[in-house]
């Protein structure tokens, strides 16, 4: 089974409101031909599921756990926590769970915004699709979509990646409003589908070979970036990034002095924690920088890195950059020189 991912809220393009639907969406040049590709991934609504009977019994637990063999389990004993599943009382803590008034309350405002599925559904199978066309040994996972993910965001198995809806209900629903407005403005639904694909990538191309400073954490990074790109060409940069427009501009506009405030202060190499959190991790802006200057910048200098890399060895294929693992070499061979 694979890890669980926390995936904390990150900051977003707030003027996004509305996700269109793929077809009308103006593909980014040189998006690959995918009309051969026609599957479609299963999507299983386990939020539904669970809350479709308020006082559940064995029969009714029973069903769940045939339908979600795998993931069942881990719901109730790492996602929701509610019990064990060889505790007897397991049935009670589950009907309690599900009659609590803030979780019925969540629920409701959950099955309203997300009683239908197929707008993220249409962009899930078409991000799957171009997965598949540069990955086409890979498997391609189903989807679970889940509630009550406090937790966990998305959750990846070995065969499906689980989406949290109620992490998706808007930044201003009253239970988001203890948290800080950085966060609070990653809950809109328009990035559920990044999020999702995000972390089933993120499972697939973790490999065992340590990364021993921030530049390792960067260009790791990055490439996941350079894929997401590459299978959502659909979506706008800011989403995928997780940036509000004026915060990608400040990052396009600033290239060179983000680059050199790196330099500098002999960052890249820095095998310090607090450093590689500092630069990676969620944040209202990167630390040492002008306010305008928005967290994990340091992923977007590493995306940048990947792509110049991508650039200039235009003879690779996605698969070989994805399979790079001397980050070393990337940033060596990118000759990366962001314009003055």
């Amino acid at each position: 089974m694979k890890r669980l991912i926390n995936m904390p809220i990150r900051i977003l393009y707030i003027s996004l409101f509305f996700l269109f639907v793929v077809s009308s969406c103006k593909q980014k040049e040189n998006a690959p031909d995918i009309s051969h590709i026609k599957f479609n991934t299963p999507v299983l609504r386990f939020d539904q599921d669970l809350f479709a009977n308020l006082n559940p019994d064995t029969q009714t637990v029973q069903y769940l756990q045939n339908k979600y063999p795998l993931f069942y389990k881990l719901y109730i004993e790492k996602i929701a926590a509610i019990s064990s599943l060889t505790d007897t009382s397991s049935y009670a803590y589950l009907r309690y769970f599900i009659n609590d008034q803030d979780m019925q309350a969540i629920y409701d405002e959950t099955n309203n915004q997300f009683t239908s599925f197929d707008t993220y559904t249409e962009k899930i199978n078409t991000s799957l699709r171009y997965y598949n066309y540069y990955f086409p040994s890979n498997y391609i996972p189903y989807v679970i979509t889940y509630f009550f993910g406090f937790n966990y965001s998305v959750v990846a198995t070995d065969s499906a990646v689980c989406i949290a809806l109620d992490q998706y209900l808007g930044k201003d629903f009253k239970y988001y409003a203890h948290l800080p407005d950085y966060i609070r403005a990653k809950k809109e639904p328009a990035y559920l589908v990044a999020d999702l694909m995000k972390g089933w990538i993120m499972t697939e191309f973790e490999c065992d070979e340590p990364r021993t400073d921030l530049l390792d954490e960067i260009i790791f990074q990055g490439q996941i970036m350079f894929l997401l790109d590459h299978i959502m060409p659909f979506e706008e940069d800011s989403v995928i990034m997780g940036y509000t427009g004026m915060q990608l501009d400040f990052c396009k506009k600033n290239e060179w002095q983000i680059w050199s405030y790196f330099i500098e202060n002999k960052l890249l190499y820095s095998q310090n924690i607090t450093d590689i959190n500092k630069y990676t991790g969620e944040a209202p802006f990167s630390a040492g920088m002008p306010k305008e200057a928005p967290g994990r910048i340091g992923i977007w200098l590493g995306w940048q890195i990947v792509k110049a890399y991508a650039k200039r060895h235009p003879n690779l294929t996605v698969p070989q950059i994805m399979y790079e693992h001397d980050y070393k070499k990337i940033m060596n061979k990118s000759n990366y020189k962001p314009k003055r």
